[in-house]
């Protein structure tokens, strides 16, 4: 059963919302968006030894990755 997450909408635009969720949720709010999923921590892996390699690219915005 999925867990009720409680957060407050904190600053509104047209193109972004800012949220605030409590200490308490946090963990909660990482597992329901997928921070633990396994596939997500091993390309966390795979990019920090990218790093570590010099096998970087500078990035403007997240968006560069899917365009």
């Amino acid at each position: 059963m999925a867990q009720t997450l409680e957060a407050k909408v904190t600053k509104k635009t047209k193109k972004s919302i800012q949220i605030e969720i409590s200490r308490a949720n946090f963990e909660a709010f990482c597992d329901a968006i997928g921070f633990y999923r396994k596939e997500f921590l091993e390309a966390l892996d795979a990019s920090e030894r990218d790093h570590r390699a010099g096998r970087v690219t500078q990035r403007r915005s997240l968006r560069d990755l899917i365009e």
